[in-house]
């Protein structure tokens, strides 16, 4: 291991060999993805073992590692260099596995390459300090690692709390986070007069629903103030005119700093590994979204033309399907309607025809109700002529048996011819009145005399007489006032439009 003043104490040969394989043997997938990321961020390969400590002690979280390895080499740096002529950055694979600016965290503090011979690794020790040169051991490394990550998380909860302005420069954590705030910012850094295209407002999320609306590519560009290409993509590609032109008028650019936490995470989902980066992207819905395209790092300006043009031929094609998609929802929409509209149609024509069922049945039984209302009050009116026929036929009996026989009084013939042409005749006193006439007439089918002779003699008539024709209607006069004695009589049925024309 390396002691605190940089003296190579490393392990060669079989034994560290077999001690890296063995750190490495005993760890679980995500544990060596996370030992594979460190590798690559760091570019730290000789000694596995060691970076399986110190990630064991970051309880392998490789964000926090890389930060605790890249402050040690800060810390370190300030005590055995002090600066001469300003700050130097480190890049390439000596530091960073190749990557121009890192994705995990803001702009990269001041620091100097690693002590050489360290094979781009420092390694940590796990006993107390390691020599009396009053260099630092590995406890007191660790514990400056910590406190610089608190130090880190602290000012990130400020800057979330009060805003990044507030939080002032040394939280970190990058300058606008996206929009005509950051276009300002990276124009005012590379020069007044950089015309650039139209950055969208917003955050990822309300880009890539803006993009769907306007069936639209979304260009993403990843942007770290510290990285080695930044400037000249900033100047070259994104400062070209002809690119400004396709991106204004062909795509929504969408721009965001790698250091905040939004565009950190668009970073990873589109696997960015350097930036300068941009990302074509087809949000083709809610839960499809695409990467067509990547470029990152050192980037020409004819190869970004060359992507954009490829992508814009794929999102015509997307879009000729999104439209043929449109037309085939708007045309099922329509079937839809149109089958529901016919299902409804039909629904009420069967509403119809069931009230038109009910409204016959309801009418029949009322029909019927009163057809049975009608025959039984017929019944009853038969059944009560009936009963009065009845009690007026025994009447005419009793009356009948009440006349007697002539009298020796009774002088006065008089012939009584019937409407069926039957005629009858009877003795009558002079002095007997028209009254004792019409008694008789009555009940003449009903005397013993006549009994056999099938005589219908009407409820209601009227007695005429022959020559000259009257109507014998004064029944108080008697038969000789009347001059009735030998004469026919006629007995006429009185109709009922008869009776209405004398009333």
């Amino acid at each position: 291991r390396t002691c605190g003043c940089g003296g190579d104490k490393r392990l060669h040969g079989p034994r560290a060999m077999s001690q890296s394989a063995a750190a490495v043997d005993g760890l679980t997938a995500p544990q060596q993805e996370s030992l594979r990321l460190f590798q690559e961020v760091t570019g730290a390969g000789q000694n596995p073992a060691e970076a399986v400590q110190l990630l064991r002690s970051c309880g392998w979280n490789a964000e926090q590692a890389v930060q605790l390895f890249l402050s040690s080499f800060d810390e370190e740096a300030v005590i055995r260099n002090p600066p001469q002529s300003g700050p130097t950055r480190a890049s390439g694979h000596g530091g960073f596995g190749g990557l121009g600016a890192p994705l995990l965290e803001g702009p990269m503090p001041t620091a100097a390459a690693p002590p050489a011979g360290a094979g781009g690794f420092r390694s940590f020790g796990v006993g107390p300090d390691d020599g009396g040169d009053g260099q630092p051991g590995f406890f007191d490394w660790l514990s400056r690692g910590f406190r610089r990550l608190s130090d880190s998380v602290m000012n990130l909860v400020r800057a979330l709390v009060f805003g990044a302005g507030r939080a002032g420069a040394g939280l970190g954590i990058g300058g606008p986070a996206s929009g005509e705030s950051l276009r300002a910012t990276i124009a005012a850094a590379y020069g007044p007069g950089l015309v650039l295209p139209v950055f969208a407002e917003g955050n990822f999320s309300q880009a890539l629903r803006a993009a769907r609306q306007d069936l639209k590519l979304v260009v993403v560009y990843l942007h770290s103030p510290v990285a080695q290409h930044s400037r000249s993509f900033c100047t070259g590609v994104l400062g070209n005119e002809f690119v400004c032109s396709m991106l204004d008028s062909s795509f929504l650019f969408w721009a965001g700093d790698v250091s905040r936490g939004e565009t950190h995470a668009v970073a990873m989902m589109v696997q960015a590994v350097e930036t300068p980066c941009l990302a074509v992207i087809l949000p083709a819905s809610v839960d499809d979204v695409r990467v067509l395209g990547i470029l990152s790092g050192e980037v020409q300006g004819d190869s970004v033309v060359a992507l954009l043009t490829s992508c814009l031929d794929e999102m015509d094609a997307h879009r000729a399907e999104s439209v043929a998609r449109t037309e085939q929802q708007a045309e099922d929409r329509m079937l839809r309607e149109q089958q529901d509209q016919e299902y409804q149609e039909a629904m009420e024509m069967d509403r119809k025809r069931q009230e038109e069922k009910r409204r016959q049945a309801d009418e029949q039984k009322e029909a019927e109700r009163l057809a049975e209302e009608k025959r039984l009050e017929e019944q009853k009116e038969a059944e009560r002529q009936e009963a009065a026929h009845l009690a007026r036929e025994e009447e005419k009996r009793r009356r009948a048996l009440a006349l007697g026989p002539e009298s020796a009084e009774a002088t006065a013939r008089i012939a009584l011819r019937l409407p069926a042409g039957q005629r009858i005749q009877r003795r009558f006193s002079p002095s007997a009145t028209l009254e004792e006439v019409y008694a008789w007439a009555e009940v003449a089918s009903y005397l013993p005399e006549n009994e056999g002779k099938g005589l219908e003699v009407p409820d209601r008539f009227v007695l005429k007489t022959n020559f000259p024709s009257r109507d014998l209607t004064e029944r108080e006069r008697t038969v000789e006032e009347l001059q009735l004695a030998g004469s026919n009589i006629l007995l006429a049925e009185i109709e009922e439009d008869d009776e209405e024309a004398a009333v």
